[in-house]
This record gives C-alpha cells, structure tokens and sequence, in this order.
C-alpha cells in the first residue's frame, strides 16, 4: 500500500501494528483507505487523529456490553486508553 495514511496508521505505536487494536486486527489497508477517504482525513495527521479517535470510541462502547463489575477487562483497556 502505497497510501501514507495508511503507513503512517501502521507505523504507529497507539494504533498500528501489533497494538492488537481494531485497526491492527480487523481493517485491511484498502478498507483503511475507505474509512479515512470517508471521515475525510486528508492529511497523514488527521489519519492518525482519526484511528486514535476511532479507537478509543471503540474502547468507550466496548463498556456498555461488559458485565458490570470493576474488574472488568473492558474497563481496564479504558483506563489504560484514556490514562485513568
């Protein structure tokens, strides 16, 4: 994939490969390139916002489908994400 959007997502260290993130684990570049093309992130930069933001939304609505207790992972990944 030649898209630097896109070698600049996988490049990095919050959101590319091997964070066993959404974007690492479930979009193929080309679906990547769709996505980005589609909330209009234009820019290496606002590619990178853009899979931070996607992800970290991702990690918020993951707390509305957990069991409800403290320890949860979902709540764990959260705080991690969001540095609580």
């Amino acid at each position: 994939m030649n898209d630097p959007r896109v070698k600049a997502i996988r490049s990095n260290e919050r959101v590319g490969r091997g964070t066993c993130t959404t974007i690492d684990e479930a979009y193929t570049d080309n679906e990547l390139v769709e996505a980005l093309d589609e909330a209009e992130a234009i820019t290496v930069e606002e590619a990178i916002a853009w899979a931070i933001k996607d992800e970290g939304l991702r990690i918020e609505n993951a707390l509305n489908f957990r069991w409800g207790e403290d320890s949860d992972p979902e709540v764990s990944r959260y705080n991690e994400w969001f540095g609580n």
